[in-house]
């Protein structure tokens, strides 16, 4: 119904979600690139949790986000892989593995590593990226993420690669059989910026 809703108003736009950082860097490219499409309309970045964008695609708040698959439930989505990455650790700059050119998964035995969630009832989760680095900077937890986050740390922060963590999938998804053309044009652009 909200996509309806969205369609029948006189200048169309195509709402993008995403988490802040989420896109692997890919975003400004794909954006520059997809003004020059002839189906392109104008875009509305929104900017939103990890738990929050699957749910927004799927109720018509948007009409495609940024994913990672394996943290996301992508049922009833279609969905195009644009990027794999290796896993790092995010520490304090003071913590014991701080140094190491690579730790393992079971270097991080006893560690905190929080949750991102809006449910803050079970175990340690924070609502957002900030609230995790501030958690890490202050030496209260650690966090395994894709190697992208590299760009965006604070100064008191450092990555270590985790040599056995899964790579993670950065997707780009939308409602499954949706064959409205500029999301078409914009599934076409991303997948082009990302194989470069």
């Amino acid at each position: 119904m909200r996509r309806a809703q969205r369609a029948g108003r006189p200048v169309s736009r195509l709402v993008v979600a995403m988490k802040p950082g989420g896109d692997c860097g890919l975003m400004p490219g794909i954006l520059a690139a997809y003004d020059a499409e002839p189906d392109a309309v104008p875009v509305d970045i929104v900017l939103c949790s990890a738990q929050e964008r699957a749910g927004m695609i799927r109720d018509g708040r948007a009409d495609v986000g940024l994913l990672h698959r394996s943290n996301t439930d992508l049922t009833g989505l279609d969905f195009a892989e644009l990027l794999t990455e290796d896993q790092v650790v995010v520490l304090p700059r003071n913590h014991r593995l701080a140094g190491r050119a690579s730790v393992r998964l079971a270097d991080l035995t006893g560690e905190t590593m929080p949750r991102l969630s809006a449910d803050t009832s079970n175990g340690l989760s924070v609502r957002d990226v900030g609230q995790l680095l501030q958690l890490i900077a202050l030496g209260r937890a650690v966090a395994v993420v894709p190697a992208s986050v590299r760009g965006q740390l604070r100064d008191d922060l450092v990555c270590v690669p985790v040599t056995d963590a899964e790579p993670t999938t950065l997707v780009l998804a939308w409602p499954q059989g949706s064959r409205a053309p500029a999301l078409a044009a914009f599934v076409r652009t991303a997948t082009t910026v990302a194989s470069r």
